[in-house]
Protein backbone atom coordinates (compact mmCIF):
# COMPACT_ATOMS: atom_id res chain seq x y z
CA UNK A 1 0.00 0.00 0.00
CA UNK A 2 1.39 3.68 -1.00
CA UNK A 3 2.22 5.71 1.99
CA UNK A 4 -0.36 8.42 1.15
CA UNK A 5 -3.22 5.82 1.28
CA UNK A 6 -1.44 3.83 4.81
CA UNK A 7 -1.74 7.85 6.22
CA UNK A 8 -5.56 8.12 4.57
CA UNK A 9 -6.60 5.37 6.24
CA UNK A 10 -4.58 5.66 9.45
CA UNK A 11 -6.45 9.25 9.84
CA UNK A 12 -9.80 7.77 8.78
CA UNK A 13 -9.48 5.59 12.16
CA UNK A 14 -8.39 7.71 14.37
CA UNK A 15 -10.67 10.65 13.28
CA UNK A 16 -13.44 9.19 15.42
CA UNK A 17 -11.55 9.03 18.29
CA UNK A 18 -9.68 12.17 18.52
CA UNK A 19 -13.37 14.31 17.74
CA UNK A 20 -14.31 11.95 21.01
CA UNK A 21 -11.18 13.05 23.05
CA UNK A 22 -11.88 16.51 22.28
CA UNK A 23 -15.72 16.74 22.76
CA UNK A 24 -16.52 18.48 25.97
CA UNK A 25 -20.57 17.74 25.81
CA UNK A 26 -21.67 15.07 28.29
CA UNK A 27 -18.56 15.13 30.27
CA UNK A 28 -20.06 16.65 33.27
CA UNK A 29 -23.03 13.84 33.33
CA UNK A 30 -19.93 11.18 32.70
CA UNK A 31 -18.00 13.33 35.83
CA UNK A 32 -20.83 12.96 38.14
CA UNK A 33 -21.90 9.59 37.39
CA UNK A 34 -18.04 8.41 38.69
CA UNK A 35 -18.17 10.66 41.60
CA UNK A 36 -21.96 10.21 42.61
CA UNK A 37 -21.68 7.38 44.68
CA UNK A 38 -19.13 8.52 46.58
CA UNK A 39 -20.21 11.64 47.73
CA UNK A 40 -23.85 10.44 47.94
CA UNK A 41 -22.15 7.72 50.47
CA UNK A 42 -20.11 10.42 52.23
CA UNK A 43 -23.33 12.74 52.68
CA UNK A 44 -25.81 10.22 53.77
CA UNK A 45 -23.59 8.47 56.50
CA UNK A 46 -22.77 12.27 57.52
CA UNK A 47 -26.34 12.45 58.41
CA UNK A 48 -26.86 8.99 59.69
CA UNK A 49 -24.18 9.59 61.94
CA UNK A 50 -25.40 12.60 63.27
CA UNK A 51 -28.72 11.45 63.66
CA UNK A 52 -27.03 8.34 65.61
CA UNK A 53 -25.36 10.84 67.86
CA UNK A 54 -28.38 12.84 68.23
CA UNK A 55 -30.10 9.71 69.77
CA UNK A 56 -27.02 8.65 71.86
CA UNK A 57 -27.12 12.23 73.45
CA UNK A 58 -30.98 11.88 73.81
CA UNK A 59 -30.69 8.99 75.82
CA UNK A 60 -28.14 10.25 78.15
CA UNK A 61 -30.33 13.41 78.93
CA UNK A 62 -33.61 11.02 79.47
CA UNK A 63 -31.09 8.37 81.59
CA UNK A 64 -30.80 11.62 83.91
CA UNK A 65 -34.61 12.23 84.37
CA UNK A 66 -35.47 8.58 84.94
CA UNK A 67 -32.34 7.89 87.44
CA UNK A 68 -33.85 10.73 89.27
CA UNK A 69 -37.10 9.34 89.56
CA UNK A 70 -35.29 6.16 91.07
CA UNK A 71 -33.11 8.37 92.88
CA UNK A 72 -35.88 10.33 95.15
CA UNK A 73 -37.80 6.87 95.28
CA UNK A 74 -40.99 7.44 92.98
CA UNK A 75 -39.91 4.11 91.12
CA UNK A 76 -39.75 2.24 93.98
CA UNK A 77 -42.99 3.39 95.28
CA UNK A 78 -44.88 2.52 92.20
CA UNK A 79 -47.17 -0.37 91.66
CA UNK A 80 -44.96 -1.65 88.80
CA UNK A 81 -41.22 0.04 89.39
CA UNK A 82 -39.99 -1.70 86.07
CA UNK A 83 -43.28 -0.22 84.20
CA UNK A 84 -42.81 3.30 85.87
CA UNK A 85 -39.62 3.23 84.92
CA UNK A 86 -39.70 2.60 81.36
CA UNK A 87 -42.70 4.59 80.97
CA UNK A 88 -40.51 7.50 82.58
CA UNK A 89 -37.75 6.92 79.84
CA UNK A 90 -39.80 6.07 76.98
CA UNK A 91 -41.98 9.24 77.30
CA UNK A 92 -39.14 11.21 76.32
CA UNK A 93 -37.18 9.47 74.43
CA UNK A 94 -40.53 9.46 71.47
CA UNK A 95 -39.78 8.39 68.05
CA UNK A 96 -35.88 8.39 68.14
CA UNK A 97 -35.68 4.89 69.38
CA UNK A 98 -37.99 1.81 69.68
CA UNK A 99 -38.37 1.55 73.15
CA UNK A 100 -38.99 -1.96 73.06
CA UNK A 101 -35.71 -2.52 72.51
CA UNK A 102 -33.79 -0.41 74.70
CA UNK A 103 -32.32 -2.93 77.49
CA UNK A 104 -32.78 -1.44 81.00
CA UNK A 105 -30.10 -2.88 83.63
CA UNK A 106 -30.51 -0.96 86.58
CA UNK A 107 -28.46 -2.55 89.83
CA UNK A 108 -27.31 -1.63 93.83
CA UNK A 109 -23.84 -1.65 95.49
CA UNK A 110 -22.55 -1.12 98.56
CA UNK A 111 -20.44 2.04 97.68
CA UNK A 112 -19.19 3.75 94.30
CA UNK A 113 -15.79 1.58 93.81
CA UNK A 114 -17.67 -1.91 94.10
CA UNK A 115 -19.62 -1.10 90.86
CA UNK A 116 -19.01 -4.07 88.40
CA UNK A 117 -20.50 -3.32 84.65
CA UNK A 118 -21.29 -7.11 82.71
CA UNK A 119 -21.96 -6.25 79.13
CA UNK A 120 -25.87 -5.22 77.96
CA UNK A 121 -25.90 -6.66 74.32
CA UNK A 122 -23.86 -10.14 73.53
CA UNK A 123 -22.15 -10.48 70.50
CA UNK A 124 -25.22 -11.42 68.53
CA UNK A 125 -27.59 -8.47 69.82
CA UNK A 126 -29.49 -9.88 72.32
CA UNK A 127 -29.47 -8.35 75.72
CA UNK A 128 -27.47 -10.41 78.76
CA UNK A 129 -27.35 -9.32 82.21
CA UNK A 130 -30.76 -7.62 82.29
CA UNK A 131 -31.22 -6.68 86.17
CA UNK A 132 -33.43 -3.75 87.55
CA UNK A 133 -33.00 -3.75 91.33
CA UNK A 134 -33.51 0.19 91.68
CA UNK A 135 -32.54 -0.23 95.83
CA UNK A 136 -34.19 1.59 98.92
CA UNK A 137 -32.97 4.82 100.51
CA UNK A 138 -29.75 5.54 100.69
CA UNK A 139 -28.03 3.16 98.38
CA UNK A 140 -25.75 3.36 95.51
CA UNK A 141 -27.43 2.39 91.89
CA UNK A 142 -26.03 2.66 88.18
CA UNK A 143 -28.54 2.78 85.67
CA UNK A 144 -27.48 1.78 81.99
CA UNK A 145 -29.62 1.23 79.27
CA UNK A 146 -28.89 0.03 75.41
CA UNK A 147 -29.95 0.57 72.44
CA UNK A 148 -28.82 -1.20 68.98
CA UNK A 149 -29.08 1.44 66.72
CA UNK A 150 -29.84 0.30 63.06
CA UNK A 151 -27.48 0.99 60.21
CA UNK A 152 -28.63 2.11 56.43
CA UNK A 153 -26.26 3.87 54.88
CA UNK A 154 -23.81 1.03 53.47
CA UNK A 155 -20.63 0.29 54.56
CA UNK A 156 -20.78 2.98 57.50
CA UNK A 157 -20.82 -0.21 59.75
CA UNK A 158 -17.34 -0.80 58.83
CA UNK A 159 -16.23 2.88 58.89
CA UNK A 160 -17.33 3.12 62.57
CA UNK A 161 -15.80 -0.43 63.53
CA UNK A 162 -19.15 -2.24 63.86
CA UNK A 163 -18.44 -3.95 60.85
CA UNK A 164 -21.92 -5.19 60.72
CA UNK A 165 -25.47 -3.48 60.12
CA UNK A 166 -25.70 -1.53 64.20
CA UNK A 167 -24.24 0.33 66.48
CA UNK A 168 -24.53 0.39 70.08
CA UNK A 169 -25.88 3.21 72.11
CA UNK A 170 -25.25 3.12 75.37
CA UNK A 171 -26.29 5.61 79.02
CA UNK A 172 -25.17 5.55 82.36
CA UNK A 173 -26.32 7.30 85.44
CA UNK A 174 -24.56 6.23 88.58
CA UNK A 175 -25.60 8.25 92.07
CA UNK A 176 -26.35 7.64 95.91
CA UNK A 177 -30.44 7.15 96.82
CA UNK A 178 -31.73 10.06 98.59
CA UNK A 179 -33.07 9.10 101.89
CA UNK A 180 -37.15 9.09 100.86
CA UNK A 181 -37.82 6.27 103.24
CA UNK A 182 -35.96 8.42 106.01
CA UNK A 183 -33.45 5.80 106.76
CA UNK A 184 -30.10 5.53 105.23
CA UNK A 185 -28.16 2.41 105.06
CA UNK A 186 -25.13 2.68 106.41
Amino acid sequence: MPRGVHMRVRSLLLAPILRFAKASAGVTAVEFALIAPSFFMILFGTIESSIMYYIATSMEGEVQIAARQIRTGNVQNADDPLAEFRSTLCSNLGNLAACGAVVIDVRTFPDFGSMDRPPLINEDGTPQNENFNPGGGGDVVLVRIAYRYPIMTPFLGQFIGTGGGYYDLYAAAAFQNEPYDGLVDE
